[in-house]
């Protein structure tokens, strides 16, 4: 594996840093100061290079864009529907591993994703 560039470590280092599961403009946002000659696209392609080398997560949630996570630790997310907050919680289990096994399937990974209202929501 290649050593990461400058501008690749700088982004993984911001992404690092949130917990707010930013999209390709918001890390393009908050790097744009701290380098020079940083464009969006050197951002998304470095977003690209960073999950395609498993330095980091997409998460799969109804979303106009991309969503990109650096916690790879295994876990789940709930998303508010109203503000589209993305929390991470502790990774929820599914009862059906045994039948999905018995099908023949070889589960290698389960993504658990709950969509609903956040406190904050609630409480507006």
């Amino acid at each position: 594996m290649k050593t990461l560039t400058k501008h690749r470590e700088l982004i993984l280092n911001d992404l690092s840093n949130r917990h707010d599961h930013p999209t390709a403009k918001m890390v393009f946002e908050s790097v744009k100061g701290k380098a020079e000659h940083i464009s969006f696209a050197t951002v998304y392609n470095s977003l690209e290079y960073l999950f395609q080398n498993k330095y980091i997560n997409k998460l799969n949630i109804e979303s106009d864009s991309v969503r990109y996570d650096a916690f790879l630790e295994d876990h789940s997310h709930l998303i508010c529907k109203d503000c589209g907050m993305v929390l991470d919680v502790p990774p929820l289990k599914l009862n059906h591993n045994e039948e999905l096994e018995s099908l023949g399937f070889q589960i290698k990974h389960i993504d658990v994703t709950v969509t609903g209202i956040c406190p904050t929501c609630k409480h507006e």
